[in-house]
């Protein structure tokens, strides 16, 4: 077996894994909304108290969704992974699995500074680690041939996240309802700005 044999791997087995993965997480959104004991005369009362709890799971949902779609899209142009790709990539995946744990901290207290800081860094590091995955694979030539128009594109919009998600930290100090508002306008902002560039 040559050295090549041993550095370059297929990226098959780590798109199923990685899949996987993001399944769980997603899974595990929705089952901290755990339906309400009353009785039938309270049973409206008790299903709105929990709309809150909806509200960020629809919010973390589309957070999970947000980062799938890129990673998909990295791993569409992705030709071969090496050892570094493959570990930077399972740290990726620690940061999405752990969301759920976040998002439920936040969903029990969405305006406390603590909880919206705790649900933003954990946003941060999965843009943080996921644009890793990116630039690793930039670097190391494991794509297929990428226009710089489109390369320039994704790395900007990794950053422009990246940085949106530490100011809605950094105003969790200060300000709870915009940072909760920021958090809530990520997934919109992506929605209404994903179009790539044409070709020249």
């Amino acid at each position: 077996m040559s050295s090549k044999d041993l550095t370059r791997f297929d990226a098959g087995r780590l798109t199923a894994l990685s899949d996987g993965i993001f399944a769980v997480a997603l899974t595990l959104l929705i089952l901290g909304i755990v339906p309400p004991e009353t009785d039938g005369a309270h049973l409206t009362q008790a299903l709105v108290s929990k709309i809150p709890l909806f509200g960020i799971f629809a919010l973390s949902f589309a957070i999970v969704a947000y980062h799938w779609v890129v990673h998909h899209l990295i791993f569409s142009l992705a030709k071969t992974v090496d050892v570094q790709f493959i570990w930077l990539n399972l740290l990726f995946l620690f940061t999405v699995v752990i969301l759920p744990f976040s998002a439920g901290v936040f969903g029990r207290y969405p305006l406390a500074p603590v909880a919206l800081i705790v649900y933003g860094t954990n946003v941060a590091f999965c843009s943080a680690t996921l644009m890793l995955v990116w630039r690793h694979m930039v670097r190391a030539r494991l794509n297929t041939e990428i226009r710089p128009e489109i390369a320039r594109y994704i790395s900007l919009r990794f950053t422009i996240w990246l940085v949106l998600s530490v100011v809605g930290v950094a105003l969790a100090l200060i300000l709870p309802i915009a940072s909760l508002a920021l958090f809530a306008a990520l997934p919109l902002l992506y929605a209404c700005t994903s179009r790539p560039p044409k070709p020249a």
